[in-house]
C-alpha cells in the first residue's frame, strides 16, 4: 500500500466516523437514558467500523482505534452533551 492510499483510507474512515458520530450524537437526545444512549453509541460504532473494513480494506485493529473509533467516541460524547445544553 502506497502512502497515498494510506492516507486515502485515513481520510474516508475519519470522515464515516465523524458523519456517524455526528449524527448517533443527536439521536442520543432522544433515547431517554443515558445508558441506551452509550450502547447505541458503541453499537454504532462498531457498525461503523466494519462498514469502514468493507471500504478500505482489512486494517488493524489498532488501525481502526486510531483512526475512527477514538475521534467517533470524542464527536459523539461532544455532540450529545451539546444537544442535551440546547434542548
Amino acid at each position: 500500500m502506497t502512502s497515498k492510499e494510506d492516507l486515502r483510507n485515513q481520510r474516508i474512515a475519519v470522515t464515516m466516523h465523524t458523519i456517524i458520530a455526528i449524527v448517533i450524537g443527536v439521536l442520543s437526545i432522544y433515547m431517554g437514558n443515558a445508558v441506551y444512549a452509550f450502547g447505541a453509541a458503541i453499537a454504532a460504532g462498531i457498525a461503523t467500523g466494519h462498514v469502514a473494513q468493507k471500504i478500505v480494506g482489512k486494517q488493524k485493529f489498532s488501525w481502526w482505534l486510531g483512526n475512527g473509533f477514538i475521534l467517533y467516541l470524542l464527536v459523539w460524547f461532544d455532540m450529545w452533551i451539546f444537544m442535551a445544553n440546547y434542548f
